[in-house]
């Protein structure tokens, strides 16, 4: 049979796979570099560390990152699939993904070199390109299985999550890092209103998306800081409180999703 697909289409369906590898390569170089060098001899950690803010979580929540990077190295080399090559969702996302290893790479050296200001604009930009994968692939709208689900949904879903978080502690370490009044309200108050506002996101996600993955990773990150910051009691009891909040809509996120197959079966 002959093949209907003109040569530009069939050199994009050849090189997509390609430059989503080469892309989270350069991400990983990146990101390796900065833990292996380190980056101006300053680990990422330890710049995070500098800053006397309360929203950052115990040391060994930042663990979440090798998972993030698994699951994307396992989109790629599920993007090589020859089924997948074609695939409408990878199309789909293919330039937000883009754009989000680019903010990613960008962060880590902005992050790396002192440039704090604009680490708040990349991180914003990373945010929102991952915000528009998030919506492409219609996670909470579409169902997903076996490596569909591993590869896109599971993958995206805990990326998102914690660049939430990350978003979040970003804009706490600059208002530090500028000196911010606060209006006068203490550190410890605006962390309290930041976890609120991060369970309120918690609870949008829960009753849009029902997705139990996304608010799972909050709920990884609020324990991470009620561990950290337990000798500080405003900010401890709001943190375990945040945590008991989350826990909750993650186990009703899996309620309706378990109700929703006992009804589809």
């Amino acid at each position: 049979m002959k093949n209907t697909l003109n040569a530009p289409t069939q050199t994009m369906l050849f090189m997509r796979p390609i430059l989503l590898a080469v892309a989270t390569l350069i991400t990983l170089v990146a990101n390796t570099l900065a833990v292996v060098l380190p980056l101006n001899n300053r680990s990422t950690e330890a710049i995070s560390d500098s800053f006397r803010v309360y929203f950052t979580p115990a040391g060994y929540v930042f663990s979440i990152w090798s998972v993030i990077y698994t699951a994307l190295i396992a989109f790629v080399v599920y993007s090589f699939f020859p089924r997948n090559r074609s695939n409408t969702a990878i199309q789909a996302i293919f330039p937000w993904f883009m754009l989000s290893c680019a903010m990613n790479t960008a962060w880590i050296f902005l992050w790396h070199y002192g440039y704090y200001p604009l680490t708040m604009l990349v991180m914003l930009g990373l945010l929102f390109s991952l915000v528009m994968v998030y919506i492409r692939l219609g996670i909470g709208t579409t169902t997903y299985t076996g490596s569909d689900f591993w590869c896109l949904r599971f993958t995206f879903s805990i990326y998102l999550g914690w660049i939430c978080v990350a978003t979040i502690a970003n804009a706490t370490a600059l208002l530090y890092d500028v000196q911010w009044s606060g209006f006068g309200i203490s550190t410890e108050v605006w962390t309290s209103i930041m976890l609120v506002v991060a369970v309120a996101l918690g609870l949008i996600i829960t009753e849009t998306r029902n997705d139990a993955l996304l608010v799972g990773v909050l709920l990884w990150a609020f324990i991470g800081i009620g561990v950290k910051h337990s000798a500080v009691p405003t900010v401890g009891i709001s943190a375990w409180a945040a945590v008991v909040c989350t826990a909750m809509l993650v186990l009703r996120s899996i309620w309706i999703s378990h109700r929703k197959r006992v009804q589809g079966a």
